[in-house]
Parts: C-alpha cells; sequence; structure tokens
C-alpha cells in the first residue's frame, strides 16, 4: 500500500529518518568501541539492517530539501520499519515542546497540530504496513 506524505511533513519524515540513521550508527559504536566486547556480529549486523532501511527512506523522500515542496508517495509495507521509527521519532519531538519553556503558546500549538498529522501518518502505516 502507498501512502502519500503532504509536503509539510515531508520535512519531519526526512528529520525523524535523519535521527534513525544516526541512532543506528551511534548503536554500531556502542557495539564495537569496548575492547573487551564479545562477538557483536548479530547486533551490529541488525543495526546496519536498520540503517540501510532509514537509508532507502532517505532516497525516497530526498536527502535535502527540495527548493519546491511537494508530496512523496512512500510504500508502507517495503518501508514499514523505517517509516514507524522516523514517524514515532517526529512525534517525540513535537510533543516535547510542551516542555520547554522557550516555547510560545503558539509554537506549542502548531508542535500539537503536526504530531496530530505524523500520527495520522503511523496510523495509515500501520494499517498498509507490516
Amino acid at each position: 500500500m502507498t501512502i502519500t506524505i503532504p509536503p509539510e511533513l515531508v520535512p519531519l519524515l526526512r528529520d525523524g529518518a535523519y535521527f534513525d540513521l544516526h541512532g543506528q550508527a551511534a548503536e554500531i559504536c556502542e557495539h564495537v568501541e569496548p575492547r573487551d566486547r564479545g562477538d557483536v556480529c548479530g547486533e551490529v549486523n541488525e543495526c546496519l539492517d536498520r540503517a540501510q532501511r532509514a537509508r532507502a527512506l532517505l532516497d525516497i523522500v530526498g536527502w535535502l530539501e527540495p527548493v519546491e515542496a511537494s508530496p512523496v508517495e512512500v510504500d508502507a509495507r517495503e518501508h514499514h520499519d523505517a517509516l514507524v521509527r522516523a514517524l514515532l521519532t517526529r512525534i517525540g519531538v513535537e510533543r516535547g515542546v510542551d516542555d520547554d519553556s522557550e516555547t510560545s503558546p503558539g509554537e506549542r500549538a502548531e508542535a500539537k497540530v503536526r504530531a496530530g498529522q505524523l500520527a495520522g501518518l503511523l496510523q495509515q502505516v500501520e494499517e498498509g504496513g507490516a
């Protein structure tokens, strides 16, 4: 099932995919840096697989912000896991705005709307993926 990411949400999804990719790289480092590590091949391969899925999602939504925003179609089944991780990350960021004392009431309201829109996309992914 293909879902359409509205142009205003594409940058948020892209950001979530970047966060996911960064997290996978950081987790790989955690596995390979200790000198007394055991066999970490399985854990590293899992992280690499998740990183590859984040990379594939970035290939679709774009690695850079285009000059003109446009909707993006994504196969929710093929990219299910990466979409879920990216969307959950961004939903968390948007909801975290409430905890920031520097944020204005207007910014909080906008973040709440974005979180709701992202949650709607997540629901579409869950219905069409897996």
